[in-house]
């Protein structure tokens, strides 16, 4: 009886440490991307494109690429809102974004030519376009 205790203890220590089982690892997650472009339908490189998750006020940021592209993956499932600025434009802001599981929302953004202290902002109230899948 004794040495089934041991072994037990053994088998659970060696199952806790390699990490349980793969569905216990797994994180609610989604990501959102899109292109920056503007007025004219110019690609946008360089410019700061930031998240915001409502319930939490965690921040993320990430930077367009020469093609005008962004991708800010991994992020936990919930409210959010987005936030893109460049100098020389205004600021475009869009809320209502509601990431749920295996979501990913592709955001399209035109930036005006502007005063920095202008902003645009966008209530997403509307169902954002999905890309990825052919499921609504």
């Amino acid at each position: 009886m004794n040495r089934s205790l041991i072994s037990l203890f053994f088998a659970i220590l060696f199952v806790v440490s390699r990490g349980g089982p793969s569905w216990a690892q797994a994180v609610s997650t989604s990501q959102i991307s899109g292109t920056v472009k503007d007025q004219t339908g110019a690609v946008l490189p360089g410019v700061e494109v930031t998240v915001t998750q409502m319930d939490t006020g965690a921040k993320r940021t990430v930077v367009s690429d020469e093609t005008g592209s962004y991708i800010l993956p991994n992020l936990p499932v919930g409210r959010y809102r987005l936030e893109v600025a460049l100098p020389g434009f205004r600021t475009y802001i869009q809320t209502g974004i509601i990431l749920q599981v295996g979501s990913n929302p592709t955001i399209l953004v035109v930036l005006a030519v502007g005063q920095v202290s202008e902003q645009i902002e966008v209530a997403a109230d509307a169902a954002l376009v999905e890309t990825r899948s052919r499921g609504v």
